[in-house]
């Protein structure tokens, strides 16, 4: 019978054991998702302006101490037709490079490969060491992100694509020969972060053509970038490989896309029906989705690169967008059309991208709780233009939509409250005989008609909105480097003084004296101490954006626990105290107690009577 008083001790570790589930989920991750190797970014160097469009810039992007991915021990083998380390630089040194731009970001193409070598995301909140944030990760020609890879097309590879034509808003590259002229166009769209690609391929041979495409990227992090301790916030440069096919949408990191020494043999492969494939990590993404048309595949993989094969120094991520092939008849044009996204993972311009491109925000398994809280932070910054605002405004909503369901929880607790004097009668009474001491805390409860747990079933309703919310908070582009004041100049980042954490752990040491629990003296007193003291070291790894949830929730929830208490004091419900009587051998027990007893022991059966015969 104690043991069923237990779960008094389980409800009050809830939120710390909800916390531990999804620090240890994120530490996990951020163990499997350990970084990928390729060269480390790249500093683009930029030409004059010239009408929105900067002139072609003879010169290579910087690339001292760059990692060498082609020398990795732990690389796949290398395709065929890759160019000598020498060739390669040569050419890096003397590409052209070509920039269209908004307000929005910066991006170069080279006349390489008509690849990406440089986006750049404008804006102050994206500064990172007072440059802009720099998207592309990769310093290789065959690296580079959207790559085009021609099937039934034999383009050299150490081909230099013509430019035949360029504006503030476009981009035209050509290359001819092997019987086809090629034509690739780069646009500026309207929307923020996106870019249009066409590839056109005109078959100048006298015989039809089969041409197909591949659309490829990379993506290099190094492990020291990906690691997030355990319990702390996962890190921001964490990656993933994301597909979207059929409805369906594919996120993977480094283990379950590895190739090579530990890992598969070849690509993961998903198809046909493609929406998109992407390469992101927490806040960014670069999004490459078939228009006019969906895939044929979309092809994802990793492979470790730098150091040993054992401590390898990062992974490289690919991915590849995957055309069905046309046939091309004499003197015809075949097009492949390319909507692209490069930008923060902002939902709004996301969602202004379409193709499905919103589930590459990962917000976890209550996703459908989540999104709607995303709207309604944004929906209350644009009105307050605070992010640190919006989210105590959000937690005062959010607690006033939990009001139904948190007043049953106080009542019971006020209730407890009340009966404490005779809570502690009994322990001392019964301190050392559990059965009698439960039994006795059973009848207490009975006659003043408390539930002990009764607060379980509003804390468990309450759970999913939390962890929609921490993910939410963890997540956020909006937060990312967003200012709330004083020292707090990014919700995303831990707090640099440990100020919130510290309130944090004071309120919940008030909020443990104010709760009512049914247990003896000394797991009380490890419950007033432990508890506020682990709260207080998890969120000093926490990002500051959660723990200001945290501090406004539990201030918000104090006054209300000290309103109820108030208001049932007021109420003054009387307390059938506990009447204890004594048993056979004089010790003290109650009724309820005895009977309790009584049914723990087995009654021996009793024997039937058999019917006597009359004599014959």
């Amino acid at each position: 019978m104690a043991e069923r008083r237990r779960p008094s001790l389980v409800l009050l570790l809830l939120p710390a054991i909800a916390l531990i589930v999804l620090a240890a989920t994120e530490w996990l991750k951020s163990n499997d998702d350990e970084s990928d190797a390729s060269p480390p970014t790249t500093t683009q160097s930029a030409a004059p302006e010239q009408d929105g469009v900067k002139e072609a810039n003879q010169g290579t992007p910087g690339d001292e101490g760059a990692a060498d991915v082609d020398s990795s021990p732990g690389s796949a083998a290398e395709p065929d037709g890759v160019l000598a380390a020498d060739e390669a630089r040569t050419r890096l040194e003397n590409q052209a490079l070509y920039t269209l731009q908004t307000e929005r970001f910066e991006v170069a193409f080279t006349d390489l490969n008509t690849a990406i070598a440089s986006a750049k995301i404008k804006g102050e909140r994206y500064l990172e060491d007072g440059e802009p944030f720099e998207l592309v990760t990769t310093n290789k020609e065959r690296y580079y992100p959207l790559a085009p890879q021609l099937i039934g097309v034999s383009i050299p590879t150490n081909a230099t694509w013509e430019t035949i034509e360029q504006t503030d808003k476009a981009i035209r590259f050509r290359w001819v020969g092997d019987g086809v002229s090629v034509t690739r166009t780069w646009q500026l769209a309207d929307a923020a972060y996106q870019l249009q690609s066409v590839i056109e391929v005109r078959n100048e041979s006298p015989q039809t053509r089969v041409v197909g495409l591949e659309v490829t990227s990379a993506h290099y992090v190094t492990r020291e970038e990906e690691e997030g301790g355990f319990l702390a916030r996962p890190s921001p440069k964490l990656s993933h490989g994301i597909c979207r096919q059929a409805d369906e949408t594919h996120r993977e990191d480094r283990e379950d896309l590895l190739i090579g020494v530990g890992g598969a043999e070849q690509a993961r492969s998903w198809g046909p029906d493609v929406d998109f494939v992407a390469l992101t990590n927490v806040y960014f993404a670069i999004i490459s989705a078939p228009e006019g048309q969906q895939g044929e595949r979309c092809e994802l993989f990793t492979t470790d690169r730098g150091g040993t094969i054992n401590d390898p120094e990062g992974s490289l991520f690919e991915s590849a967008l995957i055309y069905p092939k046309v046939e091309v008849p004499a003197g015809q044009t075949a097009s492949f059309r390319t909507a692209v996204y490069a930008g923060p993972k902002d939902f709004d311009a996301l969602e202004a991208f379409g193709h499905q491109a919103t589930s590459v925000v990962d917000l976890g398994w209550f996703s459908f709780i989540a999104r709607g809280l995303s709207w309604l932070l944004r929906k209350i910054y644009d009105f307050v233009g605070n992010w640190g605002v919006a989210i105590i405004l959000l937690t005062l909503l959010v607690r006033v939509v939990l009001l139904p369901f948190v007043i049953p929880q106080f009542r019971n607790m006020a209730k407890q409250r009340a009966l404490k004097p005779e809570i502690d009668r009994i322990n001392e009474l019964y301190k050392d005989e559990r059965e009698k001491k439960g039994a006795a805390m059973m009848e207490l409860w009975r006659k003043n008609k408390v539930n002990p747990l009764g607060g379980c079933l509003p804390v468990l309703l309450q759970m999913p909105i939390f962890f929609a919310l921490y993910q939410t908070l963890a997540t956020s582009i909006e937060l990312y480097h967003a200012p709330f004041f004083a020292w707090w100049s990014d919700l995303s980042s831990p707090d640099p003084y440990y100020v919130l954490p510290i309130l944090l752990g004071l309120l919940m040491f008030l909020q443990q004296k104010l709760t009512p629990v049914a247990m003896d003296p000394t797991q009380a007193k490890v419950m007033l101490y432990a508890m506020p003291l682990m709260m207080t070291v998890f969120m000093i790894l926490l990002p500051a954006g959660l723990c200001l949830y945290m501090v406004t929730s539990s201030a918000v929830g104090i006054s209300q626990q000290r309103y109820m208490y108030w208001k049932m004091d007021r109420e003054s419900t009387e307390v059938v105290p506990h009447e204890p009587t004594e048993d056979a051998d004089g010790d003290k027990i109650d009724a309820t107690a005895k009977k309790a007893i009584a049914h723990t022991k087995r009654a021996k059966p009793r024997r039937k009577k058999r019917p006597r015969r009359g004599r014959a």
